[in-house]
């Protein structure tokens, strides 16, 4: 079973279905309702544990009943946890339009800076890594030690701020957003930034690389909320199950699609029964 550390944010989302959107009275009706699992570094580890991997989610939480919530699905999904304690538990409201698109309202207490971990004591036998730049000191530590091992190390790349571009030339691998490459003037100028390997997800659009594009999966989107976070985590848990970059980008691609239909990270026979062609929606 390949091993692999997320290490970011974490959080409970609160995700309110609502039937039409923007608003357009003082009250708008909400269809449906449910608590979820939320954060970058979160929704991949429970993704990389629903497609089969052994996952070690380092990320920080309130000594609060929400922060044991948290914790509490996340082992009931399968995922290691080890966090450091704050005061106050990270939430996050998300809308969900009737297109599937979400529009996420966080709430981002203050959380102790440094880890209550070493690296050396959490990367035995593990694959690869997978950051996000949201726990900067932590992410630094952990890229370093990892990259000493030659652990191939992801970045989860979604906002131009200055702690994100200090961890990209120390990973080994980029997966950037569609929205960043908006941010700072096209996927080339994007690219021009980043000195290693990379690529950049785009939606319906698929997956840019340096060498060409990936076509998305065919699929009616239902919500779209965390379709990133689980692309990551299959990319990560593909390279350390020791594919190449190209197949691991096919590969979380099959899984962000199936993820989008219902909001919830697929298994592995889905994910595998659509590579094979065998879902209902055929790639494009």
């Amino acid at each position: 079973m390949a091993r692999v550390i997320t290490l970011g944010w974490a959080c409970l989302d609160q995700r309110f279905y609502v039937e039409e959107f923007p608003p357009t009275h003082s009250r708008t009706p909400v269809r449906a309702f449910r608590q979820a699992i939320g954060g970058p570094a979160a929704v991949a580890a429970q993704a990389v544990a629903r497609l089969g991997g052994e996952v070690l989610l380092l990320s920080r939480r309130g000594s609060d009943p929400a922060g044991e919530g948290l914790e509490a699905a996340l082992r009931a999904e399968g995922v290691r946890t080890r966090f450091t304690l704050g005061s106050e538990t990270p939430v996050s409201a998300v809308l969900v339009a009737p297109d599937g698109e979400r529009y996420i309202f966080p709430y981002r207490p203050e959380l102790p800076a440094e880890p209550d971990w070493g690296p050396e004591e959490v990367l035995e036998g593990v694959g690869a890594v997978l950051i996000d730049h949201r726990w900067i000191q932590a992410g630094l530590a952990l890229t370093k030690a990892a990259r000493t091992r030659g652990i191939p190390v992801v970045l989860d790349l979604d906002h131009d701020r200055p702690e994100a571009w200090e961890l990209v030339p120390r990973v080994s691998h980029v997966v950037a957003s569609e929205e960043l490459a908006r941010q700072v003037g096209g996927v080339e100028a994007l690219f021009g930034r980043i000195p290693g390997w990379a690529a950049v997800t785009l939606g319906a659009g698929g997956v840019r690389h340096r060498a060409g594009q990936i076509p998305a999966f065919k699929v009616e989107v239902k919500d779209s909320t965390g379709a990133g976070d689980v692309y990551h985590g299959a990319f990560a848990l593909a390279l350390a199950e020791g594919r190449g970059e190209l197949e691991a980008l096919r590969f979380a691609a099959a899984v962000s699609a199936l993820h989008v239909q219902s909001g919830e990270p697929p298994s592995r026979p889905e994910v595998e029964a659509l590579l094979r062609g065998e879902h209902e929606d055929n790639p494009c």
